[in-house]
């Protein structure tokens, strides 16, 4: 099956590009509300930075928290933390409410795979027949469905209609979760019969045959504003648009959260991943490090039980069973 890689705004496809001059060292004092997302925007003219800013700088204990009077240096393209004395952040902490980042918009075209939970699978409707012998069915044709809940179902009603690909196994549990699927067109309907819907071929991607399946239809959305998170949720990533093994910046994703939980498109999502003890650490047995931070993504399309991301940012390359959690600050 072919895939078309997700395509951003010029901007955002942009390396970050510096705000002075490289060689020209910047000082910066962190004022109440700032943050990563911010300062990334204001010095980098790039908020999806920030990942980096926060691993290069240890100092920081949360990824999205920094305290007014802290200093930063800006040379050569990247932002610096000037440490400053513990007790000093302890006293000001309390002071800061980071404030929301500016609206970012992002622009999305994609091809028409992605996935479909169990749940989803198993309330899917089947195109069971047409009106002739045909084996391929085009656009225009009359065909017959057997949809689940058919007395919810109405005359101008949209669905897609898609192939089934390769079930998908939770990286964890090792439990089927679902399927990844690929759209091949849309279909109309225009009659409720005893049993069966018809329904009018609106529009044919590809070949369609008897035996295609149906879900209610769900646009692609072709820009998705960011929007903050309104509860702590931690997922799973599943599985990746093309079943690669190593995911990549601008790679679509799916993970074991969806609208259920409360997760909604232009959420923020930090991936993560346990961090395990150097071979020199002392006394780790036992401990938990904190998670290493991998990278940032957003919601595109969420669904009951799971979700659509696209990776806006890596520190190294993600694989299923890493940590999807939302960004609340």
């Amino acid at each position: 099956m072919r895939l078309a890689k997700p395509t951003l705004l010029l901007a955002l496809l942009l390396w970050p590009l510096f705000a002075f001059a490289q060689g020209e060292i910047q000082t910066y004092v962190i004022k109440k509300g700032d943050t990563l997302w911010g300062i990334s925007q204001k010095f980098l003219k790039d908020p999806y930075y920030w990942p980096s800013l926060w691993s290069n700088n240890p100092d920081l204990t949360n990824p999205h928290l920094i305290y007014p009077g802290q200093e930063i240096t800006i040379y050569d393209g990247r932002v610096q933390l000037v440490p400053v004395a513990e007790t000093a952040a302890e006293t000001t902490a309390p002071e800061t409410r980071p404030e929301p980042a500016e609206a970012t918009t992002i622009t999305i075209q994609r091809a028409g795979r992605g996935f479909i939970s169990e749940d989803e699978f198993n309330a899917a409707g089947t195109l069971v027949d047409t009106t002739d012998n045909r084996l391929l069915i085009a656009s225009g044709e009359t065909v017959f469905l057997d949809i689940k809940n058919l007395e919810s179902v109405q005359p101008g009603d949209l669905y897609s209609l898609f192939d089934v690909g390769d079930p998908v196994t939770h990286p964890l549990t090792g439990r089927k979760v679902g399927y990844l699927v690929e759209d091949i067109g849309t279909v109309r309907i225009v009659a409720i019969n005893e049993e069966v819907a018809t329904g009018e071929i609106d529009k044919a991607y590809q070949e369609i045959e008897r035996g295609a399946r149906l879900r209610p239809y769900q646009p692609a959305q072709a820009s998705i504003d960011l929007k903050r998170a309104t509860s702590a949720l931690t997922g799973t990533l599943i599985e990746a648009h093309d079943s690669k093994l190593a995911i990549s910046q601008y790679d679509i994703v799916y993970l074991d959260l969806g609208s259920d939980d409360g997760l909604q498109v232009g959420n923020l999502l930090n991936i993560t991943r346990p961090r395990d003890a150097s071979a020199l650490g002392l006394n780790t047995s036992g401990l938990k490090l904190p998670d290493v931070l991998l990278g940032a993504a957003v919601v595109i399309e969420t669904h009951p039980r799971a979700a659509s991301a696209l990776v806006l940012k890596i520190a190294e390359p993600l694989y299923r069973g890493d940590r999807m959690s939302t960004v609340l600050e």
